[in-house]
């Protein structure tokens, strides 16, 4: 019957009196891990705020030795609250949080705080670069946990241990804790801040010029390591809260999906001299650009009349490319469209990555299989895109793209991120592959992505979006160039995507250019070598593919 009383009838009472009794009990967190570049420049790091908080016990024990009506006041204006009131309603609790202190008042609260009221320190995540890094960095949420980008995918690490500890608050603002919770580790990523900053400026550039919807780029290495990789508009993660529009958040290079045009070809080139069906000498017959074939028609920008086959991709004609790919068959297409990664995951380490969509491969039909050849039918993200070049910039390889580079603690590296290769390709069909890339830019329709001075080969691709009635708009198109650079010995891939440009939307002109600009500033800054040759033999072609 006693423990009935307790329990029960008296459980309220016995409540109290614990509450008022007691030494309060804290989370204490430690210190969230900081995230670096490749460079050491700070991408992520920590400010510390202050709670206010009384003991009112202690406060009204020690009341009468001093004035205190001024920074009473103080608080009740800042906090607008009635601090006082507070105070006699609970004249036995040792701690009430009043709020987090504006942090132009910390001076004045420190030298002018009286005995019972305290400061326990806070931490807040704080990103230096903002706009230019945030698709990639993400950000937190108000208790401290990752949400997106590298913030959630490496949350595990980052996040300082959590405990609950018994505290003793003292009179002069300190919180005096038994145990001291370890801080999180420090993730070192491959992504360089001046080149990211730089891919920032050149997207915002294009997107602006052609008036376009967004504008996506990644910058990596062929070994998988991401330079830079952004998407704009996007937002500022220090600011997360005032984007409604999720899709200005969302890291769009992995996640956008979007039908790829001629720059999907690479699978189309590549399938057919490495299973052998060509030797990459052949001439075809391109019916002056307009094919009708199993109840649709084919068409080019130009008329083309015979192409030899590397020709074909140069001047990036989409008769012949889907004459290519019937010619092998589905059954050979798709062993490399599979074997280059798409219709899967990259498996690149940040969260909200899309598979992409591939038509089923049982019921495809010959038509599906003609406009797959030129990237039509077929759903991509821009990391797999990315992938596939790099697998011909690295002798043939299909790598996972990755950001990160490695994890330390206490200037310890505890982790190396450890690259990972497939073997898909043979040599000399990368080595064909590579010099058709060339001709794309020599002659073909990426002539305004020629360097001076140095090798680079790449593909253009133009793409209509559907329109979501089973068919495409005549109106809004999806504009890419994709580059190799330097061409003679591959350092970077360089993706720039242009989504419903207004007026010219060839990825010719809304990407090329940009490209450029990007492997002309990669030059300068990583020191690499020219080989000395201009190419003055520019001409202006059609820009439809």
């Amino acid at each position: 019957m006693r423990a009935f009383c307790i329990e029960f009838l008296s459980a309220k009472r016995y409540k109290q009196i614990y509450t008022n009794d007691v030494d309060p009990t804290v989370q204490v967190q430690g210190k969230r891990g900081l995230i670096f570049d490749s460079k050491g420049k700070i991408l992520a790091t920590n400010l510390f705020l202050y709670d206010l908080f009384i003991d009112p016990k202690y406060y009204l024990k020690n009341q009468k030795k001093i004035d205190n009506t001024k920074f009473l006041n103080f608080v009740d204006k800042v906090f607008n609250i009635n601090i006082q009131d507070i105070i006699q309603e609970n004249p036995k609790k040792q701690y009430i949080n009043i709020g987090i202190l504006p942090i132009k008042y910390y001076h004045y609260v420190k030298i002018n705080i009286p005995l019972g009221f305290g400061l326990q320190k806070l931490q807040e995540r704080y990103y230096p670069y903002e706009n230019t890094v945030s698709h990639i960095i993400g950000f937190v949420d108000e208790n401290g946990n990752g949400v997106i980008g590298v913030e959630k995918q490496y949350n595990m690490y980052l996040e300082g241990q959590k405990i609950f500890e018994k505290v003793y608050l003292t009179p002069y603002g300190n919180l005096n804790y038994t145990k001291i919770p370890q801080n999180g580790d420090n993730i070192h990523l491959t992504i360089n801040e001046t080149v990211q900053s730089y891919l920032h400026y050149l997207l915002k550039s294009t997107l602006k010029k052609h008036k376009a919807k967004m504008a996506m780029g990644i910058v990596m290495k062929p070994d998988g390591a991401i330079l830079a990789m952004d998407d704009v508009p996007g937002y500022n993660d220090n600011k997360y809260y005032d984007y409604t529009n999720y899709s200005r958040i969302k890291d769009m290079p992995i996640n956008f999906l979007f039908e790829p045009g001629s720059v999907f070809k690479i699978v189309t080139m590549s399938s057919a001299l490495n299973s052998g069906i060509f030797n990459g000498h052949e001439t075809l017959w391109c019916d002056n650009g307009y094919w009708p074939v199993f109840g649709h028609v084919i068409e080019d920008v130009e008329d083309n009349k015979h192409l030899r086959f590397d020709q074909v991709f140069a001047y990036s004609s989409n008769v012949c490319s889907a004459k290519i790919a019937l010619k092998e068959n589905k059954k050979i297409f798709y062993k490399y469209l599979w074997r280059f990664g798409f219709g899967k995951k990259t498996g690149i380490d940040l969260p909200g990555e899309e598979s992409g969509i591939v038509k089923d491969y049982v019921n495809l039909r010959p038509f599906d299989l003609a406009t797959m050849a030129f990237g039509q039918g077929i759903s991509v993200t821009q990391i797999q895109l990315a992938r596939a070049y790099c697998a011909i910039a690295n002798g043939g390889y299909l790598i996972t793209p990755h950001v990160l580079n490695y994890i330390s603690k206490n200037h310890k590296i505890i982790y190396k991120y450890k690259e990972h290769f497939v073997k898909i390709l043979k040599p000399q069909t990368v080595k064909k592959v590579k010099h058709i890339l060339a001709d794309v830019v020599k002659y073909g329709t990426g002539i305004y992505a020629q360097l001076k001075n140095y090798s680079i080969g790449g593909k253009t691709g133009t793409a209509q979006v559907a329109n979501g009635h089973g068919g495409y708009s005549k109106k809004k198109y999806i504009g890419s160039f994709v580059a190799i650079f330097p061409l003679n010995k591959p350092r970077f891939v360089i993706l720039i995507t242009v989504v419903d440009p207004k007026g010219v939307n060839y990825g010719g002109v809304v990407a090329a250019p940009y490209v450029a600009k990007m492997a002309s500033f990669l030059a300068a800054y990583y020191k690499i070598p020219g080989n000395n040759t201009i190419n003055n033999n520019i001409k202006k072609i059609a820009w439809g593919q």
